[in-house]
């Protein structure tokens, strides 16, 4: 019940949101269930941190690093669907772009990525990354505008061809596995791969080939460079709600699935290949986004980018590896999350008071919106890794984890890149809050619920960059145990 609990009750949500038609009752059932999946969520986490493994037959399995994803995936699943109870206020009822489409919708994408995180099986964990984007698809095109509709379609279609390169890429350690010794009823599961990987050496270039397609096709899910064309076009086209999801939760189960295919591929046959690939990909990832970011003009596109360069940043940490590489990545993946989410919510926000995301539209924010203001200082602080906030310390976590494995040309990447993201933002952000604009309402939009859920992000920026509380700390400290051999 501790796994299947937190994996059918956002089903059961969805079927109850349609079943209902007044909106103020779908608001309040999606906000139950939201809350019952966070609890669910959480004492998951608690279970599998007391067992060490939990394990449902042959298809459901969570270890430690399953709960380390699991919580990201909750806190940010329950903040958005707070956030949006007040964002799609004025969505009218009876048409496609409805309450209960939206909440029904969320609540089978949530259902989607859970299944990644508890899959056993890496065929079904494949089946599960795809559905996740069939899911998200109509989400993306939820305004029904040309825009929306085309990045919909183009999510859908670029998506749908990276994943069946991951396809052949599973197919590919299937093989290998078998030609290793395993069973073929065997040869997919996790654990028992983690287990015979040792003895895969014969099928040295079988597993190379195998990681290639595995990288370039869960890539594309995780918005590497070049595969990242569908990111910027979902992202701005989508609401904030659900852009925050795309950006903080999905592209974290793509990279989720990678690490499971990395930790075997560097068992069986060292972790030098697949880590010289992530290398490759977190570096032109890193190199490409921060330099487009300077001429974006759409404030949801620039943080498309701006996750585009984080991902590469995680994808870095996994191909310095050892303890301080994986322990950047893994802490950066939820600092990123926390902080694209707070600015995604802000983009929502700024929409709905200036009718805009065009950011030369945008301007006196640190006067009219003072609220919004401060939540685009603060979110645009940590996501450029400043002290005090998380992402410094991932990303000086990863930064000592290049040095002291003399990656240098890594480092100063990193460097270089992360002073070109700074310049950026604060160009793009200066213009936004000075000045003074006659476009603003003469009442701004302010919702209690808004500054909840932005707050609770900013105070978690700053626990993670001040201290890590223990628990999260013996969490992120299993995560980590999992993948080292």
């Amino acid at each position: 019940m501790v796994l299947l609990f937190p994996l059918f009750l956002p089903l059961a949500g969805a079927l109850l949101v349609f079943l209902c038609r007044n909106p103020r009752v779908v608001v309040r059932v999606a906000l139950t269930v939201g809350t019952l999946e966070l609890a669910a969520i959480g004492i998951a986490v608690y279970s599998i941190h007391s067992w060490g493994v939990l394990q449902l037959g042959r298809y459901l399995r969570a270890d430690g690093l399953t709960s380390f994803f699991l919580i990201s995936l909750g806190l940010i699943s329950a903040l958005v669907l707070v956030y949006s109870s007040g964002y799609l206020r004025h969505v009218p009822e009876g048409r496609f772009s409805s309450l209960r489409w939206f909440y029904g919708l969320v609540f089978l994408f949530l259902f989607t990525m859970v299944a990644v995180y508890l899959s056993a099986n890496l065929g079904m964990m494949w089946i599960f990354v795809e559905a996740t984007t069939l899911a998200s698809a109509l989400l993306v095109g939820f305004y029904n505008t040309e825009g929306a509709v085309e990045a919909g379609w183009k999510y859908l279609i670029v998506c749908t061809v990276g994943i069946a390169f991951a396809l052949f890429g599973t197919i590919a350690f299937y093989l290998a596995a078998v030609k290793g010794g395993v069973s073929p009823q065997s040869a997919l599961d996790w654990g028992t791969l983690m287990a015979a990987a040792p003895g895969l050496v014969g099928g040295r270039e079988l597993l190379k080939l195998a990681f290639v397609f595995v990288a370039v096709g869960y890539g594309t899910k995780v918005g590497f460079v070049p595969m990242h064309s569908w990111l910027p076009d979902a992202h701005a086209e989508a609401p904030s709600p659900i852009s925050a999801l795309l950006s903080a939760v999905l592209l974290n189960c793509a990279m989720y699935a990678l690490l499971r295919f990395d930790a075997i591929t560097s068992r069986a046959i060292g972790s030098g290949f697949s880590h010289t690939l992530l290398l490759i990909f977190g570096g032109v990832s890193l190199a490409v986004a921060s330099l487009l970011m300077i001429v974006q003009r759409d404030l949801k596109r620039l943080l498309a980018y701006s996750s585009i360069e984080h991902m590469g940043i995680v994808a870095i940490g996994i191909g310095l590896g050892g303890t301080l590489g994986l322990l950047g990545a893994l802490l950066h993946t939820f600092n990123h999350s926390i902080a694209k989410t707070l600015l995604f919510f802000t983009a929502g926000n700024v929409r709905e008071n200036f009718g805009t995301l065009r950011m030369e539209r945008i301007r006196g924010m640190a006067l009219s919106l003072p609220w919004a203001g401060g939540a685009l200082i603060v979110g645009g602080l940590a996501i450029t890794g400043m002290p005090p906030f998380g992402l410094f310390v991932s990303e000086l976590v990863i930064l000592t984890a290049a040095f002291s494995t003399a990656h240098y040309f890594i480092a100063v990447l990193m460097l270089a890149a992360i002073s070109v993201v700074f310049g950026a933002l604060l160009h793009h952000f200066q213009h936004m809050l000075m000045g003074k604009s006659d476009d603003v309402p003469a009442q701004p939009a302010l919702q209690a619920s808004w500054l909840v859920v932005m707050g609770v992000c900013a105070l978690c920026l700053v626990v993670l960059g001040v201290h890590i509380p223990a628990a999260f700390n013996a969490v992120l400290r299993g995560a980590m145990a999992v993948l080292q051999p």
